[in-house]
């Protein structure tokens, strides 16, 4: 499968994408990356690295969008290199794209180049988190709409229902509210009217869910605007690693040496559950084609999984559930959206509005 690359939003680098593409392709040597970026600048890190250029193909592109800049400047500088991934996407030349840059630019562009699938209104960013049960949820949006409207917020659900019923083999994933209390009367005007839409479907709505309950397990599904969202993602991520720099430092100064090394795999489990390199990349619901957004400080081993996940998300097509089930939703509010697997996931109230 063919793959383009960003090669140049990393904040670490280019070698560290090329690092990650490299133990991507050990894993699955049927990948066919696409890197594009700097030529010059490609080929340098590649010999740097002691590497053969024979896996990649590489495609110039003479400007970056840096995380500083507006996302609209990927649409003015011409020859980005998230532009010229996208246009390989489009033009069928690759079937996913990953890009660890501006996560705005990636929105924009996205939306530019490859528009959005029919019925959506806002695509989404959906990341899937560790819970205490063992079990996964998935959290959405995270950044890609900082203002939204109930439905909006609605259209959320129903992706992320498809998505966790693909990945979860959840027939009926639980969906969530995040809100500041469970009671239904909580909250403010947006999450008021969303969870009356989500209370009036045929979604497996569960009601509201606080914050300290997103890692309990009670749904698989979790849905909030972008703000909300990258804020309590960012967050999660800052205190998993204080976390576990300081039951480091506290088992070192406190443990004999044999106490230290029979925590040591118990340990390496722990901290591999709350890596977020573990879980690569984060998919971006509601375009025409397969995007996945990594984190910008991404390691090699957070660019190789983004790279596989973004297979893994083309090959369970779910672009194709979720414009099949929004066209039935939208076609008169009579007939139900269904799966593939014959899920009724939405019965169309008329009383709201987009």
């Amino acid at each position: 499968m063919r793959v383009v690359i960003d090669a140049m939003g990393a904040e670490r680098g280019v070698s560290v994408v090329i690092q990650g593409t490299m133990e991507a392709l050990r894993e699955n040597s049927q990948i066919e990356p696409i890197m594009v970026g700097n030529e010059n600048e490609i080929r340098k890190r590649i010999k740097e690295l002691s590497l053969k250029e024979d896996p990649f193909r590489i495609v110039h592109a003479s400007q970056t969008v840096e995380m500083e800049e507006l996302p609209l400047t990927v649409l003015k500088k011409g020859k980005t290199s998230i532009g010229v991934a996208l246009d390989l996407v489009k033009e069928g030349e690759a079937e996913a794209l990953v890009s660890t840059g501006n996560t705005g630019a990636v929105m924009a562009a996205s939306l530019f180049k490859l528009g959005r699938l029919k019925g959506i209104k806002r695509p989404c960013l959906a990341v899937v988190l560790p819970t205490s049960t063992g079990e996964k949820v998935i959290l959405m949006d995270v950044g890609a709409n900082v203002d939204c409207k109930p439905y909006h917020l609605f259209q959320f659900a129903l992706m992320g229902s498809i998505y966790a019923y693909k990945i979860f083999r959840k027939r009926e994933p639980r969906i969530g509210l995040l809100n500041i209390g469970t009671e239904n009367n909580k909250g403010n005007a947006l999450t008021l009217q969303t969870f009356r839409l989500l209370e009036d479907s045929s979604l497996n709505f569960i009601g509201n869910i606080e914050g300290r309950d997103i890692t309990r397990g009670k749904a698989e599904v979790i849905v909030c605007d972008g703000f909300v969202g990258n804020v309590l993602l960012k967050f999660a991520e800052g205190f998993a690693e204080t976390t576990l720099n300081t039951v480091d430092r506290g088992i070192n100064k406190r443990l004999p040496l044999i106490g230290r090394l029979l925590l040591k795999s118990s340990l390496k489990k722990i901290k591999k559950s709350l890596d977020y390199a573990e879980y690569g990349g984060v998919p971006l619901l509601g375009v025409k084609g397969v995007c996945v957004v990594a984190h910008g400080a991404s390691s090699d081993k957070a660019i190789k999984n983004a790279i596989l996940n973004s297979i893994e998300y083309a090959q369970m097509k779910i672009n194709e559930e979720i414009e099949k089930v929004i066209s039935r939703v939208e076609g008169g509010g009579i007939e139900k959206g269904k799966d593939s697997g014959g899920r009724v996931l939405y019965s169309r109230k008329d009383s709201y509005k987009c």
